[in-house]
């Protein structure tokens, strides 16, 4: 868990906030990969709220702050829309495998649906900051040209970087603000997705993030283009939701999926071996039916033997026990075993001898 400040709380568009952390001094900063998500919680009240997922926007070669960007909806972004500055915020994670991996996606289509285009943003920066030379198209579909969050962003962008391409692609409405050589009417169709691509669907990563509905759509059209499935990765997330999920695909992910396995593979290798360490030493300790109480047998035989060395006192009368032989002469043997008598005056108690001589 990780506290930041806020910084900044601010409508970017209509319906979309930006918030804007910075880190505290004394708190490390959060190490995620561009494309990774967040839980985040405020305090109401001196406690701190209900945790929910958004995906980080900022880049990670900022480590003075953190920002997240979401739609307005309900009461815990209307929440986070109304924190001041200087109020505290817990930030945990990172989490998730949606992430860009500059060295084997040379060669990459992202395609955003909405809010969506959260991740992409700090992929965005992040190739932006990079001055990185790898080849990217953004398709950005949204519902209207006047609630298209971080537009100018993006188009500074693309001046920097020609090889950072935004095609931005309207449901309904006019398109007179956007660029007109890169904007679109409608929805990403196959021709649409022929042309950016150049019909080459098997040398670049396509990444899919948005609602569930247009995650389904655009997947399906790319594996009917030809698009190998293992050049897919998705985000499919509900605003606000706790539970994020991804289907791994880049390296990035694989070694955090590699790393949890070898995590539960050491420890249960470490429980086995104090488990067999402990085993044996209770084996020993524990009484059987043909050995009970070894600790207390070995004493009662110590005390056998010294009772044995004692010489007999007058008052001990030695009496001829017969032990049967089991050899086949049918010998018997007899031998005389002191046996402890009450005095003369007295009569003597029934003895019974143990085979160590001892008379109970």
């Amino acid at each position: 868990m990780h506290t930041y400040l806020v910084k900044e709380s601010t409508k970017i568009t209509p319906s979309t906030l930006l918030l804007t952390l910075k880190r505290d001094e004394i708190e490390r900063p959060i190490a995620f990969q561009p494309g990774q998500y967040a839980a985040i919680s405020y305090e109401k009240r001196g406690k701190p709220s209900t945790a929910r997922c958004f995906s980080i926007v900022s880049s990670p070669t900022d480590q003075h702050i953190l920002q997240f960007s979401m739609r307005v909806r309900g009461r815990f972004t209307t929440a986070l829309s109304n924190l001041q500055s200087g109020d505290l915020v817990q930030v945990s994670g990172p989490f998730g495998g949606f992430v860009f991996d500059t060295d084997n996606d040379k060669s990459a289509v992202f395609m955003a649906g909405g809010i969506g285009i959260t991740p992409f943003m700090s992929m965005m920066r992040y190739l932006n900051a990079l001055n990185s030379s790898n080849k990217v198209t953004l398709l950005y579909s949204c519902a209207a040209q006047d609630d298209v969050p971080f537009k100018d962003e993006l188009e500074t962008i693309q001046k920097n970087h020609p090889n950072l391409k935004v095609v931005y692609v309207v449901g309904k409405g006019p398109t007179d603000q956007l660029p007109q050589n890169r904007v679109a009417s409608g929805f990403i169709t196959p021709e649409l997705l022929d042309k950016e691509t150049d019909k080459n669907y098997k040398d670049r990563r396509f990444f899919i993030c948005g609602p569930p509905v247009f995650m389904k759509a655009m997947s399906g059209v790319l594996v009917k283009q030809g698009t190998p499935k293992s050049n897919i990765l998705t985000e499919a997330f509900t605003q606000s939701s706790p539970k994020q999920t991804s289907i791994l695909h880049s390296w990035p992910a694989n070694a955090y999926a590699l790393g949890a396995i070898g995590l539960v593979l050491g420890s249960f290798a470490v429980m086995m071996s104090d488990l067999l360490r402990i085993l044996p030493q209770a084996t020993t300790a524990r009484p059987t039916k043909t050995t009970p109480y070894l600790i207390t047998n070995a004493k009662q035989t110590q005390l056998d033997q010294l009772v044995n060395t004692i010489p007999p006192s007058p008052d001990v009368i030695t009496a001829p026990t017969t032990n049967q032989s089991s050899s086949t002469s049918g010998s018997q043997n007899t031998t005389s075993t002191p046996i402890y008598a009450a005095p003369i005056t007295a009569p003597a108690p029934t003895c019974i001898t143990t085979p160590s001589g001892r008379c109970i």
